[in-house]
């Protein structure tokens, strides 16, 4: 059979797929591997096919055998480049598809575990890190890697791979499904804003009805929307349109406005409306533990609750200065030059830069990446980890034999699948993750050297253009932002289950904020 024939019958296959005939399918991909044999041609048409039809029939031996001729003949697929955006596409829909059928037996299957969930999520990487160059197949990476990442815990990283398949086609009925969903979980700490969150979920997921999700689909969407309006007595408030005042931008100083543009355009205050941007809730650091279960004491400095705010009160502060600093960096409007006005600096002939401008970032990058083992300090403390203050860090606090990766029973013991978002980015950070170029930049900035050059042939972690580094250090202060948003999430999940089981009324204890004219004696 020639390639042109086993591509009509693929087709074939496919429309049958689309009228929800999987027999028939199956029996098309069937015949291609039995007339054409198993080739790199054969492998990559069927393989796709039985990935696609294996969930629709409940069978996991047929995605394992899609799974199976991809990688066998995947070095000669991948020869083409064309392919390999595609391949890494149906590839990882197979391993999300095994999870699948994991999770079906038991709802935390995954967490703080190596999963077929993590095979599926570094395929759809490498599938974008190829440049897909047709909009529709970029669309169904961003739906299954956001779908990937909403399993994993990660619902901030989902809504934004939502949001860029919705810029590429608004009327997106699994994006739009998916993104409600996710909004639906998010609303767990959106305090008072928590009406809102789940009239845009069930705005979100009404449109993906109407417009056509998969068939699959259909009862999910359905369920989620009816658990939505057993919340409101009042029906017609979920069918009137949401409407959003838009945010105004108050400043006392130019350098004021430009922070706080900078920070919505790319998304860097502390709040739960960040991802949003539709009012002034958008705008500032709000983020905060609004109430615990806790024991009434005496003695205010052995107070969970305080002590822990302590704790998210540093983290703020230094994430707000590790982003002023980027911003100052970027900021225009203030001539910085004086600082580097008497530092003699040899020309050492590599087109090395050295300035205040860069420096600045680089603190930045530093101060955002330690912020990491703060959020470890604070998890610890919480879970009662008994680990020496000195030896929490990020990398390590999950195990208790670091060697092995053996997980903390208690960190496990959480079922959290918050917290296991923080661990899986905690993963992303180690070698041969999403993030790992990003711990290795800050381990030279630490201990070593980076090269900030105005001209760089090749780009590595400790060798980069002052672009470069910028780019990073936003990357890595959305990574920081993300993890302090699931550990609120996380802290939120477990007392809500504490506050369940107390029988005794609970009486609330109303905190303090510290207003604005107290928090510095400098200010006139």
């Amino acid at each position: 059979m020639t390639a042109a024939s086993s591509r009509k019958l693929y087709d074939r296959a496919v429309k049958k797929i689309n009228r929800r005939d999987f027999k028939g399918a199956l029996n098309i991909a069937n015949q291609i591997i039995r007339d054409a044999g198993e080739n790199s041609n054969s492998a990559s048409l069927t393989g796709a096919l039985y990935i696609d039809i294996g969930p629709a029939v409940q069978e996991i031996g047929v995605v394992e055998k899609g799974i199976s001729l991809i990688e066998r003949f995947m070095s000669s697929i991948i020869s083409n480049p064309i392919n390999i955006p595609g391949i890494y596409y149906n590839l990882a829909n197979g391993y999300a598809a095994l999870f699948d059928f994991g999770i079906k037996e038991n709802p935390y299957y995954g967490l703080f575990e190596k999963t077929e969930l993590d095979t599926a999520k570094d395929c759809y990487l490498k599938a974008l890190k190829n440049k897909p160059k047709e909009n529709a197949l970029l669309s169904k990476i961003y739906v299954n890697l956001a779908n990937c990442l909403d399993k994993k815990g990660r619902d901030i990283d989902a809504l934004e791979y939502y949001e860029k398949v919705l810029k590429l086609k608004p009327e997106h009925a699994m994006a739009l499904g998916n993104k409600g969903m996710a909004l639906a979980y998010y609303s767990r700490i959106s305090a008072e804003h928590q009406i809102t969150f789940f009239r845009e979920a069930h705005s979100l997921i009404s449109q993906a009805l109407k417009l056509g999700v998969l068939p699959e689909s259909v009862n999910y969407f359905k369920k989620k929307l009816k658990s939505i309006e057993r919340l409101f007595p009042n029906k017609k408030l979920l069918k009137n349109p949401l409407k959003f005042p838009a945010y105004t931008i108050e400043s006392d100083s130019k350098i004021e406005e430009f922070l706080v543009k900078f920070c919505l355009k790319n998304k860097l205050y502390l709040n739960i409306c960040n991802f949003c941007q539709k009012c002034d809730a958008a705008i500032g650091d709000t983020i905060v533990i609004k109430k615990m279960t806790v024991p009434v004491k005496s003695n205010l400095d052995d107070d969970v609750f305080l002590r822990l705010s302590k704790y998210l009160n540093q983290i703020k502060q230094d994430f707000v200065t590790a982003r002023f600093l980027l911003i100052l960096s970027r900021y225009e409007g203030l001539n910085l030059n004086f600082v580097d006005k008497r530092v003699r600096i040899i020309d050492t002939l590599d087109y090395s830069m050295h300035n205040i401008y860069i420096e600045l970032v680089k603190v930045a990058f530093r101060i955002f990446y330690d912020i990491l083992d703060k959020i470890a300090y604070f998890i610890s403390d919480y879970l009662n980890l008994a680990i020496p203050e000195k030896e929490i860090s990020f990398r390590g606090i999950w195990y208790s034999d670091f060697q092995n990766k053996v997980i903390q029973s208690k960190i496990k013991g959480t079922k959290n699948h918050s917290l296991n978002a923080i661990f899986d980015i905690h993963k992303d950070l180690e070698k041969g993750g999403q993030y790992e170029n990003l711990r290795k930049t800050r381990n030279a900035l630490t201990h070593r050297f980076i090269k900030v050059g105005m001209l760089q042939e090749s780009e590595d972690e400790e060798n980069m253009t002052e672009d470069t580094l910028v780019k990073d250090t936003l990357e890595l202060a959305r990574v920081v932002r993300n993890s302090i948003v699931y550990l609120i999430q996380f802290l939120y999940i477990k007392e809500a289950k504490k506050e369940k089981d107390v029988e005794k009324p609970i009486v609330p204890l109303i905190a303090r904020e510290v207003p604005d004219d107290l928090k510095s004696d400098r200010r006139k």
